[in-house]
């Protein structure tokens, strides 16, 4: 609970809490209090950028808003290792970039993200490695450059994936 921090891809949380409650509730769960989690979840809405929604009720959210939620609660531990479910689904353009950005940030603090998305140019202009299932079996990974330079010439990620399973046409 301390090192790993958790994005399902669909957030079905309380539907009677609001975000803060909802951040409170798990930073104490991962053994935050006081004043340390109140900074902590100031922070994480401003980053999600809901802090003017803070104290609405979650089921009042659109399917974006709670993703948005989620991903503060993934990171409400500052964890050493991120694992994501789908982050970008059912997020506004402004907001895709803003998780971007923030993903990025955590690259560069040294933070390891794992994520899985069906959303291959969001994982293209997100990851330095990746790794292509097939049917639950791992098919290919490597570096990200590497993966898309395949015979030469650079293609997109989506066009390598589909050649690699035999969609391609």
């Amino acid at each position: 609970r301390r090192y790993v921090g958790y994005m399902p891809e669909n957030a079905d949380y309380y539907k009677y809490l609001t975000p803060r409650e909802l951040l409170h509730m798990y930073g104490g769960i991962c053994g935050l209090a006081g004043k340390e989690l109140r900074d902590r979840t100031s922070e994480l809405l401003r980053i999600v950028d809901l802090e003017k929604q803070s104290d609405r009720i979650f089921k009042t959210f659109s399917k974006g808003m709670k993703q948005r939620v989620s991903f503060a609660q993934a990171l409400i531990n500052d964890p050493e290792v991120i694992v994501l479910d789908e982050p970008t689904g059912g997020l506004d353009p402004v907001a895709r970039k803003r998780m971007r950005a923030t993903l990025q940030d955590l690259k560069k603090r040294g933070k390891t993200v794992f994520f899985s998305s069906h959303e291959l140019s969001e994982v293209e202009m997100i990851s330095d490695a990746v790794g292509i299932l097939n049917k639950g079996e791992l098919v290919m990974s490597g570096d990200m450059e590497q993966v898309v330079r395949q015979k030469g010439e650079r293609q997109s990620l989506e066009n390598f994936f589909l050649e690699i399973i035999g969609e391609a046409k």
